[in-house]
């Protein structure tokens, strides 16, 4: 392990390197061409309306996901329709021309400034023989020309299925917040009356869940920048240096490394700081008022790097000072059991709610199911197991629903991961080669300041498992030794 670990700090030796950019299309053609036929016959051949993300210019921010998974696509404002009519397959992609949504501003209308050279969008495609030779998509119209082309392309279908999206949140008793997406549904509605719309997109989610070997490349030189950025923050870290500074170490070797973006936002927590649901702390990341301090454990989640639109999650946690605390190694080393454990159960057609059980028993078996008592500990002393809580799953309890909005149900253990960090936590079908989800077990304290995670990204293989972060130091003998070569 430690000549691995050797050889993963001698890559980050700061030499200029020659990286390839980002492609607008990532994988050949041929590979989304197979998973649009794969829509098709899920929903029976029905018409297939999925948009891309909305957003134009600097906030475009990452694509659309189910746009992105069908055509690798990530030019803005486009749309893909499907269908099939007696068998013959019919594909039309809808994109912009080459210089709608051009960034020109003058007082004037004058269109030859929307020809000018230093106004031409960066590799995005619009309609024409570069996007039919880049997309393998026969047919590239305006978008301009949708509702035009529509009624003709959805012939006498009765049902349409549309790629809808979870929707945004509104106060009770007030009507919902519509998103870009639900407003286009109901345009197109109203469009095409009579017909019954469906949400193609679990049906997409379903595909996502399996990942090809396309898929898992990508996945996999993410999860090896991430490591590669975990550990210079493990040689980097410092008492008196604030999160955001650790964080600004990672997010330059993952940059140097080619990965253009994090998958999420930073966490990076120190002390009695990350004795929070990474979720709420995420909301006051960009708060530079702490530093850590010595003797203190630094909790890093941080949405780790992307490579070609494909996401990683890692979490490790490790000692600012650069050694363990006896007490802070004990309960590490029962997350670290709790984690081993669960993987150790990871094959094809086993049930994750038997991994995440396998993690629980540790918990149980170390004594530490007293600790989830509310009703003796209190609110402000109860800890925090996850998976949670220990004595519902070992008990045979089913995993719960929860739910962020109302804070409840049963934590488990990880999710899926691919073109989003979460990438849903569908765990009601066995495992099968090709899925990737993380395994993450955690542990709070809050009368001791110990927050504790340690997450890796895990693929099924036909014979059980492959931890796509395994270069990423975990065990307290590697960390230390990273940590020691300061």
């Amino acid at each position: 392990m430690l000549r691995l670990l050797g050889a993963a700090l001698a890559g980050l030796v700061l030499w200029p390197v020659v990286l390839e950019a980002q492609k607008d299309v990532a994988f050949p053609p041929e590979v989304y061409a197979a998973r649009r036929a794969r829509l098709l016959d899920r929903v029976g051949g029905a018409p297939v309306i999925v948009p891309s993300a909305y957003g134009v210019h600097v906030d475009q921010g990452r694509p659309d996901p189910s746009f992105w998974y069908l055509t690798g696509v990530e030019s803005p404002y486009a749309i893909l329709v499907l269908t099939r009519t007696e068998g013959r397959v019919r594909e039309t992609l809808f994109l912009p021309d080459s210089f709608q949504f051009a960034g020109a501003q003058y007082p004037i209308d004058d269109a030859r400034f929307r020809r000018a050279a230093w106004n031409v969008g960066s590799g995005r495609l619009s309609p024409g023989d570069d996007a039919r030779r880049r997309t393998g998509i026969a047919e590239t119209v305006l978008i301009d020309s949708l509702a035009d082309r529509l009624p003709a392309l959805l012939g006498e279908a009765s049902t349409v299925y549309f790629a809808r999206d979870g929707g945004l949140y509104a106060p009770p008793s007030l009507g919902p917040a519509l998103t870009v997406k639900q407003q286009l549904e109901q345009a197109i509605g109203r469009l095409l009356p009579g017909r019954r719309f469906e949400d193609v997109s679990p049906h997409v989610a379903a595909l996502r869940l399996v990942k090809d070997e396309h898929e898992i490349a990508a996945l996999r030189k993410a999860a090896q920048i991430s490591a590669l950025g975990m550990i210079e923050a493990m040689r980097g870290v410092r008492a008196g240096m604030n999160d955001l500074e650790l964080a600004g170490l990672m997010e330059y070797v993952w940059k140097r490394e080619g990965s253009p973006r994090p998958s999420f936002g930073p966490i990076v927590m120190s002390g009695d700081a990350a004795v929070s649901l990474y979720t709420l702390r995420a909301e006051r990341y960009h708060s530079t008022d702490r530093v850590m301090r010595a003797g203190e454990l630094v909790y890093i989640d941080y949405g780790a790097a992307e490579y070609d639109t494909y996401t990683s999650d890692l979490c490790r946690t490790f000692p600012v000072s650069g050694r363990f605390s006896e007490e802070q190694r004990r309960y590490y080393e029962i997350v670290l059991e709790a984690q081993s454990a669960a993987l150790a159960a990871i094959r094809p057609g086993v049930m994750m709610i038997d991994v995440i059980r396998a993690a629980a028993q540790v918990f149980r078996d170390h004594g530490l199911e007293r600790y989830e008592d509310i009703d003796g500990m209190g609110a402000a002393r109860v800890w925090g197991l996850m998976p949670s809580p220990t004595y519902w799953l070992t008990k045979q309890g089913p995993i719960t629903r929860y739910s962020g909005a109302r804070g409840t149900g049963v934590r488990d253990l990880g999710h899926h991961i691919g073109l989003e960090a979460l990438d849903g936590r569908d765990w009601s079908r066995p495992l099968e080669p090709g899925m990737v989800f993380t395994v993450e077990p955690k542990l709070y304290i809050p009368e001791r300041g110990i927050a504790i995670m340690i997450e890796d990204m895990i693929l099924v293989t036909p014979t059980g498992y492959e931890n796509l972060s395994a270069s990423a130091p975990k065990t307290v003998a590697d960390i230390e030794a990273v940590m020691a070569r300061n």
